[in-house]
């Protein structure tokens, strides 16, 4: 657990308001409910405020089960983030039994989502995130939407297209209207999926609607998590479209960013499509 009234108090010795706290970094709402103790932000999100009051996560954690597991979720969160899924299966063995069904959630997405991209037992995933989806029945949180837009990715794993199609089409509308700011790095990572589905279904026009959303939530967040893929997502659509030059600015985006972040499976089409098109990658 969070204690948010040091995070208040430090907050006013500082002479900041909640909102000065959440610029930049989330909503003045969501300060208040940290400092009510009524909620507690994702991590990049609490990092980035802990960091503007020159707090550590060690001054503000109040030791308990909950706050033990919400650790360890943290730690495999920045592992899954970097594609490190033998990692996230080794951090979440020190995940304690808890009846917080937040963290159930979060533990059983977060190990099914790493067992399927080891394994690629997809059979497996899917059975994974149904289960998921039984646990949280009727609460539409951001693991149950990640779960449903997971299944999307299993069935197109399978080429099982009409299945894959009705789980993006439910996460879409399952997302229409949830708030993103708790969440910034799975709600990046569902822009990015939605994207692709909607690339592959040549429905540009909403490709273009949702990765332009997900980079601009990323600016707003100063995160470059997906942003190499976004472009990579506008490159592709520009170019079949016939706006060539757009693709080809596009395409730089990408491969920079992907570069920096490892992402190299989009690193790689990126520096195809330069290469074909005889752009000095080099120079990026």
């Amino acid at each position: 657990m969070i204690d948010g009234i040091k995070i208040k108090n430090v907050r006013k010795q500082k002479g900041l308001s909640q909102v000065d706290l959440a610029r930049d970094i989330t909503t003045q709402g969501t300060i208040s409910s940290l400092e009510r103790n009524s909620t507690s932000p994702g991590s990049d999100i609490l990092v980035k405020i802990l960091n503007r009051l020159d707090l550590k996560l060690n001054d503000v954690v109040i030791n308990d089960l909950e706050t033990e597991n919400d650790l360890v979720l943290t730690e495999a969160d920045h592992f899954s983030m970097s594609y490190k899924y033998k990692d996230v299966i080794k951090a979440l063995k020190k995940f304690q039994n808890t009846d917080d069904k937040d963290q159930q959630a979060h533990y059983q997405f977060l190990k099914v989502d790493a067992e399927m991209w080891i394994t690629n037992n997809f059979d497996d995933a899917i059975f994974g995130f149904n289960q998921l989806l039984l646990l949280h029945e009727g609460l539409p949180d951001i693991f149950t939407i990640l779960a449903t837009c997971e299944l999307g990715v299993a069935y197109s794993q399978k080429n099982d297209i009409g299945k894959a199609n009705f789980y993006f089409e439910q996460t879409a509308s399952l997302f229409k209207d949830f708030n993103t700011d708790n969440d910034l790095f799975w709600s990046l990572l569902i822009y990015d999926n939605l994207g692709m589905y909607y690339a592959n279904n040549d429905k540009f026009e909403q490709c273009i609607s949702s990765t332009t959303t997900g980079l601009n939530l990323a600016k707003k967040n100063g995160s470059v998590y997906f942003v190499g893929s976004f472009y990579y997502l506008l490159s592709e659509v520009a170019e079949q479209q016939n706006r060539h030059s757009e693709a080809i600015q596009y395409m730089i985006q990408a491969y920079s960013f992907t570069k920096f972040m490892e992402n190299h499976l989009v690193e790689k089409k990126a520096l195809a499509f330069l290469k074909k098109n005889n752009i000095d990658y080099l120079d990026f």
